[in-house]
């Protein structure tokens, strides 16, 4: 176990010994360390920071009192995570059975192959570590519905968002940085995973940022999900430095995306910006939308932005030539790429496993694909596809009823945040596991549907210490 490791479990049960919402902080915070090793050893299965810093999350929530019940009836409630619930019980089944049903019968891309080809469908560790993970996630969203009903709570859930953002953009600027001054050595306790890391990747001349993520996919994804998540949840800051500080932290995160140089990162920062204009302008349009109080600010913001590049294209128009270059051989060329074409094999591999299935999949842990959509259907057939799907689109599409302002403003603001998340995952996603920050989301989504008698205001701080409200969860204290 590296020095990192060992500092973060030390902070991680610090922060769960304490009253307040470190824990959830730093939860956010380890978002950025996707490549540090927190097992002991340099074999078997990885578990990152995040994943940790999850599992000691669930259980301090789960352990306050009441909260077991109250979890029971989110699981198992229609209206918030009972789809999920179902899905789970359906995928872990599958993990164990199909596998064997189908061994030696149907042609995969293992997921823990390090080679270009395929293999032959058999049981393996890969079923026991996803299934491992898939938990971990439903579990992540499962306690962010107890304890996500409560004003204090999405309060804490915002302010943990600008701390995950900050961490990210601070070790995408160091990895920068100690690449530029040919120092990157300094970062390898922080690179002890075991699967392939991609960190000194160059394109067109210039370094692709990775921070201390395992690749610059997964490092631009990052800062595209957790840019989106702050733009829409500005106005709900606290006015004044806070904002400010979202706001550069949102600057810092769309240049750290340009640098990653991920094809899948400009995607979906095109799909966030195509979003923020819609739902701008249904701001502007309806003239009763809860949404309107800075509206006058953000279009401020952007034609400045507008004015600001176009002055610059005007003035120094060669300036532009290296991001017009990078953008087309990472987007419009890439399909002449070696990566497109292992992807694509490992998706059509994938697709023909769900069909050679009939239908079943393969089980959670027997392929791998590019593409999230084919990886529940290749992993977990029709039904598991009907499910998680249908989940998603509940939490997206339903509106909370009798629910004051503020909670319909935060259910909106974290739906619009989410979409871009879930078009990256069908351009990149190679496990069905949808991930701590994502269920994380889907969790705060889920809790706005709670009856409307626990989504009440958690009492002063000064009471908040020694009790929650009757019918509230406990959680973390404010």
């Amino acid at each position: 176990m590296s020095w990192p490791a060992a500092l973060l479990w030390v902070l991680i049960f610090a922060a769960a010994a304490s009253n307040g919402p470190g824990l959830l902080y730093l939860l956010m915070a380890c978002g950025a360390f996707g490549s540090l090793q927190m097992l002991p050893g340099s074999g078997g299965a990885n578990l990152l920071p995040q994943s940790a810093c999850a599992a000691v999350f669930i259980g301090k929530v789960l352990i306050q009192r009441g909260n077991v019940l109250r979890a029971v009836e989110a699981g198992l409630d229609p209206q918030r995570l009972a789809l999920f619930s179902a899905f789970l019980v359906y995928a872990l089944f599958g993990a164990v059975v199909l596998p064997r049903v189908f061994s030696g019968m149907i042609e995969v891309v293992p997921v823990s192959a390090f080679r270009f080809g395929t293999d032959i469908l058999k049981p393996g560790a890969g079923n026991i570590t996803q299934s491992g993970y898939m938990m971990l996630s439903y579990a992540t969203a499962l306690s962010f519905t107890v304890i996500g009903q409560t004003e204090a709570m999405r309060a804490h859930y915002r302010r943990a968002l600008l701390y995950g953002a900050c961490t990210l953009v601070a070790t995408g600027l160091v990895d920068l940085i100690t690449f530029t001054l040919n120092i990157g050595a300094v970062l390898e306790p922080f690179r002890t995973a075991t699967y392939a890391l991609l960190t000194d990747v160059e394109a067109e001349g210039a370094k692709r940022v990775v921070g201390l993520m395992p690749e610059a996919s997964s490092y631009g994804t990052a800062c595209v999900g957790l840019a989106a998540a702050l733009v829409f949840n500005r106005p709900l800051y606290s006015p004044g430095n806070e904002q400010r500080l979202v706001i550069v932290a949102i600057g810092a995160l769309v240049l750290m995306t340009m640098l990653s140089t991920s094809s899948t990162a400009y995607v979906g920062l095109a799909v966030f910006g195509l979003i923020y204009g819609l739902d701008l302008l249904v701001r502007m349009l309806d003239a009763g939308n809860a949404r309107r109080d800075q509206i006058g600010l953000e279009v401020g913001l952007i034609v400045f932005a507008v004015f600001a590049v176009f002055a610059a294209f005007v003035i120094k128009p060669a300036l532009f030539d290296p991001i017009v270059a990078m953008v087309d051989k990472m987007v419009f060329q890439k399909s002449s790429s070696a990566s497109y074409v292992e992807r694509s094999l490992w998706n059509r591999v994938g697709w023909h496993a769900f069909l050679d299935s009939g239908g079943l999949g393969v089980g959670l842990g027997s392929v791998r694909v590019s593409n999230w959509a084919i990886s529940i259907l290749g992993s977990t057939g029709i039904f598991g596809a009907l499910m998680m799907f249908g989940f998603i689109a509940q939490q997206l599409v339903a509106v909370p009823r009798n629910a004051s302002r503020e909670v319909v403003v935060f259910a909106t603001v974290t739906k619009l945040g989410l979409v871009p998340v879930l078009v990256m995952y069908q351009l990149s996603g190679t496990i069905p596991d949808i991930g701590i920050a994502a269920s994380a989301a889907l969790g705060m989504i889920a809790a706005t549907h709670a009856p409307s008698a626990r989504r009440r205001a958690v009492p002063p701080p000064s009471l908040a210490v020694r009790s929650a409200p009757v019918g509230a969860p406990s959680g973390f204290r404010s």
